[in-house]
């Protein structure tokens, strides 16, 4: 019989020790990747197959044509309503090359699903050293694919990618940055959400954390190229000045209650119109008020990290929705003046879905504040001290945490489908191209114009050569 010598200490523990490593490294890449894919199945899924088809406004009439017209150098940095809009344009240039004109539509919807889902999968990373709660961290992670008014106009189309892209930002400046690698890399994408969102320069203030530390420079630097390059464009090439009356303080108000606070929990804002008509506003001034309270119990036992990241969430909803309607008055947004007929007429803005991201976020980090203070779950894990002591007050906590990751999830669920999206009717991509074939035999040296949006004013005209080179693959 041989006899077996068990291996040295040394050498066990290092081979050990090198298994352990190589699984840790395998599950930090392992699970973003796999969740990039779960979010971005969920994000294709709540799309009807006439909204994948239907390539949305700008996407067209604008980034399209002018990428036939000027190329994609000439056309990657060309101002359009006095901003950059960098990443749409990549975008679209990637669908203009890979796929055939007839199936340009769905593979631009693909692409910007494929893009929103990098941002949820980033988030989920970058919250690591942020969010204590695993639970809170994923769904954070998934608000840019599940916002329930996402599909109505801003998901899955180039034109709207800078709010996810937005999103992402305070994130990337809140995170920890412990190698030169993942700050470069941060670096890249704060640049590139800059050259695409103007508003980024809204977070500059979180330059001020951590700014001794050289590995957080090329995230900085990316953020603050971007925006500045957005600031010069747009003092250079200005926007139309707004015709309408300017909507008072007292509409700006209501209508974030309305608007992106209501729309995180229903996609219909007929039907929020529909309640406050036949029971007053008070039904989302008082959820709003109930929420401001949670906020500051949230800020006063919050970590500093998550302070920061509640402060960053609030800030952003603000941003967006009040700077968009004060760059865009419009009597549709006088809420304070509305009278019943209104209310029941009340429509869905796209400044509205993306500041409802925030929203949302905001309500995950104040349930992660919750369960960092409170008792230890069985399957809701949280960092920190093992052995809590179970006082009211932290069972108090943790069921208040509990209850608001619920509420968020059962947003999610209830909201998941959406059927009466901007570009639910159409008209369908595929067949105006089909339909344009016919025009360009007839008129081979000319193009031909397809609808591909509701209303004229989108009509976007493809050159006849491509699609003829499309038809004879």
């Amino acid at each position: 019989m041989l006899e077996t010598r068990p291996p040295a200490p040394g050498v066990t523990d290092g081979a050990a020790g090198r298994t352990t490593t190589f699984r840790r490294r395998l599950t930090t890449v392992a699970v973003p990747v796999v969740l990039w894919f779960v979010i971005a199945a969920l994000g294709w899924l709540r799309l009807t197959p006439e909204v994948r088809n239907t390539l949305w406004a700008e996407d067209g009439k604008v980034f399209l044509e002018e990428q036939y017209r000027l190329g994609f150098a000439g056309a990657l940095f060309h101002d359009y309503a006095g901003y950059l809009h960098v990443v749409p344009r990549i975008v679209i240039a990637i669908a203009s090359e890979v796929a055939p004109v007839d199936r340009f539509a769905v593979t631009v919807s693909a692409l910007c699903v494929a893009v929103t889902a990098a941002v949820g999968a980033a988030v989920w990373v970058l919250t690591a050293g942020v969010l204590r709660s695993v639970v809170a961290r994923l769904l954070l992670a998934l608000v840019p694919a599940l916002v329930p008014l996402g599909p109505m106009e801003i998901q899955a189309n180039a034109a709207n990618l800078h709010w996810f892209l937005m999103f992402l930002v305070p994130f990337a400046l809140l995170a920890p940055v412990r190698s030169w690698t993942r700050g470069i890399v941060l670096g890249v994408a704060t640049l590139l959400a800059g050259l695409t969102e103007i508003q980024v320069v809204a977070f500059f203030p979180l330059f001020l954390l951590g700014i001794r530390n050289r590995r957080r420079w090329p995230v900085i630097a990316g953020t603050l190229v971007g925006g500045l390059a957005q600031v010069v464009t747009t003092l250079s090439h200005p926007r139309a000045a707004p015709t309408a009356e300017p909507d008072s303080v007292a509409d700006m108000l209501l209508g974030y209650a309305v608007q992106p606070f209501a729309g995180s929990a229903t996609w219909s804002m007929p039907r929020v119109g529909e309640v406050i008509a036949h029971h007053g506003t008070w039904v989302v001034l008082v959820p709003l008020a109930l929420a401001v309270l949670l906020a500051a119990l949230a800020f006063w036992a919050g970590t500093s990290a998550q302070r920061w990241t509640l402060g960053a969430m609030l800030w952003g909803s603000a941003a967006v929705w009040f700077g968009a309607v004060v760059l865009n008055p419009n009597e549709m947004l006088a809420f304070a003046h509305f009278d019943t007929a209104k209310w029941l007429g009340n429509w869905t803005f796209r400044y509205s879905a993306a500041a409802s991201i925030y929203v949302i976020g905001a309500f995950v980090v104040i349930a992660d504040v919750a369960l960092s203070r409170g008792v230890r779950l069985p399957g809701v894990w949280v960092r920190g001290p093992r052995d809590r002591p179970r006082t009211p007050s932290a069972w108090i906590a943790t069921a208040a945490g509990a209850l608001l990751l619920l509420a968020v999830v059962a947003s999610f669920a209830a909201n998941f489908a959406v059927d009466k999206a901007n570009r639910q009717g159409g008209p369908i991509w595929e067949q105006q191209v089909r339909t344009s074939e016919g025009r360009c035999e007839a008129h081979p040296d000319g193009t031909a114009s397809v609808q591909i949006a509701p209303g004229p004013q989108w009509a976007v005209t493809v050159p006849c050569a491509v699609i003829d080179q499309d038809a004879e693959r």
